[in-house]
């Protein structure tokens, strides 16, 4: 991406968000779980190396001999940490270290290339490091429902494995369209859009049959049924905030921009704190949402298209170079990645709200509050940065006073160690948003959920 460094240290990112939750849920984990979630991290650790030595392969001047010991070192660690840490045996952590890493780096390669000018190296790898690692999740599902023979049974297992199917059956379209150009005629394409939906709706990996399952989880209850209209509404106003945009000659600014990030606000924090299972569900919708109309944005497939491409035109910052809608798709990701990180996020534990609230926080609070306080009263700017003093005070202060008012209504209850990791969290979050050029909305939830989940 043009302007912006390589951002290589950001491919550490996700194996210390996962490093962290493990170290943190060692106890509410079964053996089944503790050692699914040891074997994410291992192959993320080895994802982040394989860039990391990717780097140094591709920038920096090596003898042929030191290039192949490079390419070889993480399938190598990674089936070493498979079998001393996982306890996987030889053969199974030699073949699948290597597997991951290669395919892992087969991806990054091909991400970086078609989607010229989208991505810095630091912010592809943690988008296809999320990627191998769902695959990895959803098929380690699939096969745990195929070996014990029995739907699960409970609300959050139930609506869980509905999202992950859901998201892999659209995986499996996404590459389709990919390998057979043919699919994106437009009839073709709609044709198969609906095979799609038949497969998440009816397939059945739950008892009754998903479609079922999921309107019977939504009309149960009451206050689930508010909170969804609640969501309804808003997002009518995230279609009218879109239509008066495109209604006006200019260029949406950085405030109108931020509207979006308060939306989402209003959308997680009910969710998270009344109707988790809801919330869980509806970031999976959000996202299937938002990867079909970039589908029919990118491959322009009428009737939407072109009104898509004339949306993405109106909203795009100076972080949306390449052909791909980055900052919509990053700030979803980033305010959801706590809750998707989270082996059990609905579970009913106070200590891990604090870490679920992390993406809010750190985007839809702390950046917020930094854009708005920075363009309007920033006069003193940090040294070799276009970011102000008082945006970075303003970052710290709102997350603080949110994480106040949260505790004074009794939503939130936080100990003396979270409150400290709190403010440790929104420091080092607000000191990264002042001085780094990645995509914020990416990068600042993961720097928090790591910081406070060390507490």
């Amino acid at each position: 991406r043009p302007s912006a460094g390589a951002g290589a240290w950001l491919c550490c990112l996700l194996p210390l968000a996962l490093g962290v939750r493990l170290l943190h849920a060692q106890g509410e984990l079964c053996q089944d779980e503790r050692r699914m979630q040891g074997f994410l991290f291992v192959t993320a650790l080895g994802m982040a190396l394989k860039t990391l030595c990717f780097y140094v392969y591709a920038f920096v001047r090596t003898g042929i001999l030191v290039k192949c010991l490079v390419s070889l070192l993480p399938g190598a660690v990674t089936s070493l940490c498979l079998v001393y840490f996982v306890q996987d045996s030889a053969v199974f952590g030699l073949l699948v270290g290597f597997l991951v890493t290669v395919a892992y780096q087969h991806l990054y390669i091909s991400a970086m290339r078609g989607f010229e000018r989208s991505f810095t190296y630091g912010e592809a790898s943690i988008l296809v490091q999320g990627l191998v690692l769902f695959a990895i999740s959803a098929l380690n599902r699939f096969w745990l429902l195929y070996r014990e023979g029995a739907c699960p049974a409970g609300d959050f297992e139930q609506l869980s494995l509905i999202m992950v199917n859901a998201l892999f059956w659209l995986l499996n379209f996404c590459v389709a369209l990919f390998l057979f150009p043919v699919l994106r005629q437009p009839l073709l394409f709609y044709v198969s859009f609906a095979i799609l939906l038949l497969a998440v709706t009816l397939l059945p990996v739950t008892q009754p049959l998903p479609v079922v399952a999921l309107l019977q989880f939504l009309l149960s209850d009451q206050r689930r049924l508010g909170i969804l209209a609640f969501y309804v509404i808003l997002a009518g106003l995230t279609a009218l905030t879109v239509t008066w945009q495109l209604g006006s000659s200019a260029k949406a600014n950085t405030r109108v921009r931020k509207v979006f990030h308060l939306l989402i606000v209003l959308v997680y924090v009910p969710g998270l704190l009344h109707q988790c299972e809801l919330l869980y569900l509806a970031t999976g919708v959000a996202l299937a949402v938002f990867v079909v109309l970039e589908l029919v944005r990118l491959l322009e497939v009428p009737p939407l298209g072109a009104r898509l491409a004339e949306a993405f035109a109106a909203f795009k910052d100076e972080k949306d170079a390449g052909q791909l809608a980055l900052t919509p798709f990053c700030l979803l990701i980033g305010c959801s990645l706590p809750v998707w990180l989270t082996p059990c996020p609905c579970s009913g534990q106070g200590d891990a709200a604090l870490s679920l609230l992390a993406g809010i926080l750190a985007v839809g609070v702390g950046d917020t509050a930094a854009s708005v306080v920075g363009s309007k009263l920033g006069r003193n700017k940090w040294s070799g940065s276009s970011r102000s003093v008082e945006g970075t005070l303003a970052f710290v202060a709102s997350i603080l006073l949110f994480l106040w008012l949260l505790h004074l209504g009794g939503w939130l209850a936080l100990s003396q160690a979270k409150w400290f990791a709190a403010v440790f969290g929104a420091l080092n979050a607000a000191l990264v948003e002042a001085f780094t050029d990645q995509v914020d909305n990416l990068v600042l939830p993961l720097v928090f959920y790591i910081i406070v989940g060390l507490a």
